[in-house]
């Protein structure tokens, strides 16, 4: 989903990677808000200016209020007043709401960048007291979230014994010596645990410029607290940005491809344009990227996001 344009707010553009086609639909729903992919096809996950979350669905339009942001644990209006669009900055669905109401929804605090989770029928968010530092992604895979955080340490919640998680593992999923000045993924496939780390989310001091150097994938296992630097996922292709982290093994795409968005939020909140420039796809053989759209989109807090198409939204 291309990012809003401020002269059309109500609009929202479809870029479809694979066919090379922009499909245009009406969404007033979405307008002037931070929206992130929660890794369900057809969710998203909704901020506005006053702090009122939601989830909505692109398809049936169905909006699922969630508690307001004072909710959240450390959160301070006065403090983070004039970005609370900025406030989240991942999050993640368990499962589909229209399929079950035991869902969980994750998402990671962009102020003090600790988790909290959420489920129907709870009056607020629950902050999760475990991190040694600030998150920087997570993922689900039956029954459990995983965690890394900025330093490299992979956190493993798990919420299989009952309505509170339990921490099944903290250690040091990345070697640290990989992941300065990074910015780091997670993502759950096949069985296996992948640590992304993406290079060149600051602005270079010759350039004067950002963007992708490198990204390096890792294989994590989680029993023997192991890491394996990894250059060939088969025919998976990998999905970053601010959305949910996903691997997929269909949609056409090309396998042992990374496909991103811009999410360097900290090097384009400086910029007039804001985020939307370090977009592509990289090729994990051969470390070249070429470019997934070929026009313009930016948007000072909410740039480009990935959507997994439910069947109807491929017909638009």
């Amino acid at each position: 989903m291309l990012a809003e344009k401020e002269e059309n707010a109500d609009t929202r553009e479809f870029f479809d990677v694979v066919k090379g086609i922009t499909y245009t639909m009406n969404f007033p729903e979405l307008a002037r808000k931070l929206c992130l992919g929660v890794g369900i096809p057809g969710w998203l996950f909704t901020v506005d200016a006053d702090g009122n979350m939601n989830l909505f669905h692109l398809n049936s339009r169905s909006i699922i209020e969630l508690p307001h942001m004072d909710t959240l644990k450390g959160f301070d209006l006065d403090k983070h007043r004039g970005y609370l669009e900025c406030y989240v900055d991942k999050a993640v669905l368990s499962s589909d709401p229209h399929t079950t109401d035991g869902y969980i929804l994750m998402i990671n605090q962009g102020g003090p960048r600790t988790l909290a989770y959420w489920k129907p029928g709870k009056k607020g968010f629950i902050s999760v007291e475990t991190r040694k530092a600030a998150y920087a992604d997570v993922t689900w895979h039956d029954g459990q979230f995983y965690g890394v955080d900025v330093r490299g340490n992979v956190i493993v919640f798990d919420f299989r014994g009952g309505m509170e998680p339990t921490i099944g593992k903290v250690f040091q999923g990345v070697p640290s010596e990989s992941i300065c000045g990074m910015r780091l993924y997670i993502v759950h496939s096949s069985g296996e645990l992948f640590v992304i780390t993406r290079d060149g989310i600051e602005t270079n001091p010759e350039t004067k410029l950002y963007g992708v150097e490198e990204f390096i994938v890792g294989k994590v296992d989680v029993d023997n607290e192991s890491y394996e630097k990894v250059d060939d996922l088969g025919n998976r292709s990998l999905f970053l940005g601010f959305s949910a982290s996903l691997a997929v093994e269909q949609y056409g795409c090309k396998a042992n491809h990374i496909y991103f968005t811009d999410d360097c939020t900290l090097t384009f909140d400086s910029s007039e344009k804001g985020g939307g420039k370090d977009m592509g796809v990289y090729n994990l053989f051969d470390n070249t990227i070429e470019p997934h759209y070929a026009g313009e989109s930016y948007h000072r807090f909410s740039p480009p996001i990935w959507i997994f198409s439910t069947p109807n939204f491929s017909d638009l």
